[in-house]
């Protein structure tokens, strides 16, 4: 029987993301969904926090589907009527300043509008998210996911009025950790060329939110930010990390990140109903 390997065109990967992960070299050898989890999302099992937030979400999508709405007067993807997106926990700039719902930044990381956010989203989820929790525990996994996915809600409010459902915040949160994790287990060189990919990515991010107003680009910019400084401050399984000065730094990084817009929103933003925004 033909021995199991790393496939080569992933050689140049850092080790820690592939330990214990065996890809054939043929994927002909495997059959269909062998290839596909060992290709797409090899470190996805069916008791880690991956499998059980998704199955969370989808729970409540059905749980929606069955007790709300549907504005069928849009597309034929059974959009959720307003209220019934409202009622599961849809956020805003001015439900959070003037109702003083700050649960909201958090439950609209859990809803979905439509089919078609809730296949992509979970599919990303399953790829990206499994990928993180292969070097860090399920209750750090959970807390990472959800500062992340708050760093992008508190950021898009800051900006925006309309409403959201904020799960993309989460997954883009999870890239941020990832990139942030290659820098701290890299060499000077490759830290050096993944800095300036993660730099260009953060310009083109920043340049296309200021062009598109409803979109949720600045709530990814945000959560991004706060993944990578998150992965380059957080210890990994395979790597002990001493450096205390940089823990400290990436930590105040963090609290004037969240302080500082929690400010601003407070103090000058004037957010109207998003109502008045369609």
């Amino acid at each position: 029987m033909q021995g199991s390997r790393r496939h080569p065109e992933l050689d140049n990967m850092p080790d820690f993301l592939f330990e214990n992960t065996l890809i054939l070299s043929d994927p002909r050898e495997e059959n269909c969904y062998s290839t596909i989890k060992d290709y797409c999302c090899p470190n996805f099992t069916l008791v880690s926090f991956t499998a059980i937030i998704s199955l969370i979400q989808l729970s409540l999508f059905i749980v929606m589907c069955f007790l709300g709405d549907f504005n069928l007067q849009k597309t034929i993807l059974c959009i959720f009527s307003d209220e019934t997106l409202d009622t599961f926990g849809r956020c805003s700039a001015y439900n959070v300043k003037y109702k003083l719902e700050f649960y909201r930044l958090l439950t609209c990381l859990f809803i979905f509008n439509n089919v078609k956010d809730l296949c992509g989203e979970l599919l990303l989820q399953v790829i990206i998210v499994s990928m993180a929790e292969k070097f860090i525990d399920k209750k750090t996994t959970l807390f990472l996911y959800l500062i992340t996915g708050v760093a992008g809600s508190i950021t898009f409010i800051v900006f925006y009025d309309q409403n959201f459902e904020g799960n993309q915040f989460c997954v883009f949160g999870m890239v941020g950790l990832i990139f942030g994790f290659i820098i701290q287990n890299s060499q000077q060189d490759e830290a050096r060329q993944v800095i300036m990919q993660v730099t260009i990515f953060i310009l083109i991010i920043g340049i296309i939110g200021f062009f598109y107003k409803n979109s949720l680009i600045f709530g990814i910019y945000g959560s991004f930010l706060i993944g990578i400084i998150i992965g380059l401050i957080q210890p990994t399984q395979n790597r002990i990390f001493y450096r205390t000065k940089m823990k400290l730094v990436g930590l105040g990084v963090i609290f004037m990140y969240f302080t500082g817009f929690i400010y601003i929103f407070f103090s000058f933003r004037m957010p109207s109903h998003p109502i008045e925004q369609q």
